[in-house]
């Protein structure tokens, strides 16, 4: 026998101890009413039922105290008792633990310690009771809130503890990953992104560099560009005078119009090569000769024969079939035979301004078509 049982013996019957002679005594409302007692003080941790144990009142001093009488169906069956007792206990099942106490001695009996487990526990007629010493009471309506209260505190505590434990075990977790994810941002980010600063630094650097490069090359190639414009323009205007002076000049006077006399022959012949009429050859005499004279050394008698030449060329071209007829060569070469005996260059075309614009001021004035503006044309060009 424990030592705990013996005390418990000795001290008989109370709020915290029953004593019951047979399992067959112990009912729901039994375990019902220990667990409830234990429930209603937070202090309080278990209550005991002693199964197997008789009361015995000392004739000397009055007190009572237990004894062992032994369980005459067995422990097993005792056992098996309590457990199936306990399961009809309401909301749910006491907590009920049982030690086998003198199991070796004649008298063996059970110590049963009950806890609550959802109080207030009752059976299946609803009654809620607690211990009043040896003696049972039910509970009053403070003692049920309060119970109620407890549990529920309890509850919510236990919740609490595990959510803060999960919580906890969470944040290390995500303080461990939230380390590593720091770590990779650093090496992975931002050193990447340091080195990639100030490689686009001296980028900028070297853009800008490259920049003003260009835009010096653009300036010098502007310069360079307006430099050669320019100097292609003299040379232009120097081929120019070049070239007024070299048709100006005396031999070369000379040669053009020798070489504007073979045109005029040639297109003669070409006209001409088909009749065969004593009219044809006396052209062909009268044009020979015209062509055949010595060319001056004067360079503007030079210039004017170029000028009496050109026009009659330019007179053919406007011919039928760009071909002159024999009446046409005929009356040419009688024009020219008369500006070569008196050299003298046309009058002006003068018209009568004064009339047109006596007549309508307006419309001399506004209209482009006007003799009056064709004629200050005349005057722009020069």
């Amino acid at each position: 026998m424990s030592t705990d049982a013996q005390h418990m013996l000795a001290l008989g019957e109370s709020g915290r101890y029953e004593f019951k002679r047979d399992a067959e005594a112990v009912s729901p409302k039994v375990l019902s009413t220990l667990a409830n007692w234990v429930a209603l003080d937070p202090t309080r941790e278990v209550a005991h039922l002693l199964v197997g144990v008789d009361e015995v009142e000392d004739a000397e001093t009055g007190l009572v105290c237990g004894i062992p009488c032994g369980l005459p169906k067995g422990l097993d069956r005792a056992v098996a008792r309590l457990q199936d007792i306990a399961t009809k206990t309401r909301p749910i099942p006491v907590d009920i633990f049982i030690i086998e106490e003198a199991v070796n001695e004649k008298v063996p009996f059970l110590r049963v310690e009950v806890r609550p487990t959802m109080p207030p526990h009752f059976d299946d007629e609803g009654r809620r009771q607690t211990r009043q010493g040896r003696s049972t009471r039910a509970l009053t309506d403070d003692e049920l809130l309060r119970i109620y209260l407890d549990r529920e505190a309890g509850s919510f505590a236990a919740r609490f503890r595990q959510t803060t434990t999960e919580l906890q075990s969470a944040v290390g977790v995500v303080g461990s990953q939230v380390d590593q994810i720091a770590e990779g941002i650093e090496k992975h980010i931002a050193e990447p992104i340091a080195r990639m600063t100030a490689t686009a630094a001296e980028a900028t650097d070297a853009a800008h560099s490259a920049a003003s490069a260009a835009d010096s090359a653009n300036a010098a190639a502007d310069t360079a560009s307006y430099e050669v414009e320019h100097v292609q323009r003299l040379v232009r205007d120097l081929q120019e005078v070049v070239n007024d002076l070299d048709e100006e000049s005396h031999q070369n006077l000379v040669h053009r119009v020798v070489q504007v006399r073979r045109k005029v022959w040639w297109s003669f012949t070409v006209d001409t090569f088909q009749h065969t009429s004593a009219r044809a050859s006396k052209l062909a005499h009268q044009l020979g000769e015209l062509l055949g004279r010595d060319v001056s050394v004067d360079p503007a008698h030079n210039s004017w024969e170029l000028a009496v030449w050109h026009d009659l060329l330019g007179d053919r071209r406007e011919q039928r079939r760009s071909r002159g007829t024999q009446k046409w060569w005929s009356e040419a070469i009688a024009e020219v035979q008369g500006f070569l005996r008196n050299p003298t260059y046309a009058a002006p075309d003068l018209p009568d301004l004064r009339t047109a614009i006596q007549a309508d001021i307006d419309h001399e004035v506004d209209d482009p078509k006007s003799m009056t503006n064709q004629f200050r044309a005349l005057l722009d060009d020069d």
